[in-house]
Formats: C-alpha cells, structure tokens, sequence
C-alpha cells in the first residue's frame, strides 16, 4: 500500500505541473484558433528553417560551455559525447518541473556513468548556472530599459521586470557565495543532505549513506578549488552562455518573420525579456502556458496582432522546447548504448 502510495506522490509532482501548464496554454490557443490557423497557412518555411538551426545552435553553445568547465576541472570528454549530457540534461526540465533539479540529476547520473563524480558535476552545474542567470538578469533589465526609452512610462512591466531582476540575481548570488564560503557551503551541504535524505525516504524508503555523502563533499570542495585556481579561463564559458542566450533571440525573431512579421530589435527583446521572466516559475515546466501568455501580451501592446503574436511565441516554443526534446530520446538512447564498463574522463590534471 505504501508502494502504492509513493508511486501516486511521484506521478501527481509530474503530471499536476504539465496540467496546469496544458490549461494555461489551452485557454490561451483555443479562443484563437481561427486567427493561428490563417497565419499559420501563410508562414514561410525557409524562417521556420532558420529558427529551427538556431534552436540547435542553442544547445551547442549550452554543450560547450559544459565541456569547457569539465576541462577547466581536469576532465576531458569527448565533445560531442559531452553536448549529448547537455543536451539531454536541458530538455528534461521542459517536461519535469523541479527548479532545475531533475535536469541536474540526470546530468549527474549520465557524467557519472563516464567516471565523472557527482561533486565535480554539481561544481559544473553551479559554474554554469551562475552565468546563466547572470546574462539573463541583463536581458531583462535591457528589455525594462528599452520598454521604459520606448512608452515613457513606468508600468505594470516595470515593476514585474524589477522584481524578476531581484528574484535571479539574488538566486545567481546565493550559489556564489555558497560556492565561496567554505563554512556556509559545508552547513547549507548538509542540511540539503538531511533534506534529500527525507524526501528520498519518503517516497522510496531509501537514504544516502553517510559516507557517500563526506566523499561527494570532498570532491566539492576540490572542484571549487580548482574552478578558483582556474579562475582566468572562465570568460570563455561566459561567451559560450552568452551565444546561447543570443541564439535563443534569433529563434524568436525568426519565428516572428516566418509569419511575416519583421520586429526591430527593441521591440523583439523587450517581448523576449519579459517572457523568459516566467521560465524562471519552478512549478510550471519549463514556464510553459505562462512564457506564451507573457510573450503575447507584450507583443500585442507594442503593436503586433494577437493572431502573430501568439503564433510566433508558439513557433519559438515548439522548435526551441519540443522538437529537440524529442530529439533528445535518440540522443539519450545513443549516449547509453556508448557506455563501456571502463569509460570515463581523464582524472584531474594536479
């Protein structure tokens, strides 16, 4: 019965976030859908194209910057086995809201199937993640500052950009400086030890032992290390974040031009900005439903029709969200039939 019961937990912090995200998007599509339908026979498919490439020239830049901090850190991989972790990692979250968690945790799992350890995976994730926010908490505050050059005035968008602005930056802050400080590290470690240990024991009777838990610190604390000791080849991780972030703006602006809309930059990263805001929502997968409605209204006040409007957002997530996280079943499937019992990356350079 309590097997039971566990099954039923897991499947209700699945499926309950897809509903509501599946709600959202329905009550916003399906008013619409004689305006998607019409603009959606005209698109030009070259467009379509082009934002489909940019999708995967996303993700190429989201597997570089993973292997360049696996570099940094002593070990090598081969890239395009490594672009595949990434690349895999990266969709799970579009189909299972847990705050980046499960992404992190199937990246773990498949880099430790290469003798990869889980420290130096969290110390990737945490290198990568800080970049990550911190590149989008500029989009966002670009996209206020142009949105406020642009009306002259401070509206409802101002203030919700200001708090999101808030909310990432004091997310990017926080693994830093849990990253840094030795003492705060080692107590937020284990008290998240003590966490993980009664969420696993409450849904599978399971615990992790403590001396998996003192050898995962240890590779922790060396990885930090060495990211600081190594500190000057980051910027190059920090360009590879920021060709992602701009890929996934030419996503969108072909998106917009495949249903024959031409937007100038302003208006085309104010919209993009603002959207993105809501994929930061943990509970929502992927901050799907709440990223459309968002992108739509934004575009919609500065002038675009609501029929191209909603069809460009939901180009821009079906090639950038859906396409490669189907993809992504060929590629997991190719990464495990790839693993050898003496696969691994190289150790650590002393």
């Amino acid at each position: 019965m309590k097997i039971a019961d566990s099954k039923v937990k897991r499947k209700l912090l699945i499926y309950v976030p897809v509903a509501v995200s599946l709600g959202i998007l329905f009550s916003l599509v399906y008013p619409n859908l004689g305006l998607l339908a019409g603009v959606m026979r005209d698109s030009h498919p070259l467009f379509l194209l082009a934002a489909l490439a940019f999708s995967f020239t996303s993700y190429l830049f989201m597997g570089l910057s993973l292997w360049e901090v696996l570099k940094i850190l002593g070990y090598r991989l081969p890239f395009w086995e490594t672009a595949g972790v990434s690349f895999v990692s990266t969709t799970v979250n579009y189909f299972v809201s847990s705050g980046g968690v499960s992404g992190f945790a199937t990246r773990a799992h498949l880099l430790s199937r290469r003798r990869i350890p889980y420290g130096i995976s969290v110390t990737s994730s945490v290198v990568i993640s800080v970049f990550i926010y911190l590149v989008l908490s500029v989009v966002i505050i670009e996209g206020m500052v142009l949105q406020i050059l642009r009306t002259n005035q401070f509206g409802m968008k101002f203030f919700e950009g200001v708090a999101g602005v808030l909310f990432v930056l004091a997310f990017a802050f926080a693994l830093v400086l849990l990253f840094f400080h030795h003492e705060l590290r080692s107590a937020w470690a284990r008290r998240i030890y003590h966490i993980v240990n009664h969420f696993l024991f409450f849904f599978s009777k399971k615990e992790i032992p403590e001396e998996t838990f003192l050898e995962f610190e240890s590779q922790l604390g060396a990885g930090i290390r060495t990211i600081h000791a190594r500190r000057y080849e980051l910027p190059l991780v920090l360009a590879y974040v920021c060709l992602d972030w701009i890929s996934n703006i030419f996503i969108l602006n072909f998106a917009f031009r495949a249903v024959g809309v031409n937007l100038g930059s302003t208006k085309l990263v104010i919209g993009f900005a603002f959207g993105q805001l809501m994929t930061v929502i943990p509970f929502l997968p992927g901050g799907l439903g709440a990223m459309e409605a968002a992108m739509t209204a934004v575009y919609v006040q500065a002038g675009v029709e609501l029929g191209h409007a909603l069809a460009a957002t939901l180009i821009f997530r079906f090639l950038y969200y859906l396409v490669p996280s189907l993809a992504s079943i060929f590629v997991y499937w190719a990464l495990k039939v790839s693993e050898t019992p003496d696969q691994g990356g190289e150790k650590p350079v002393p």
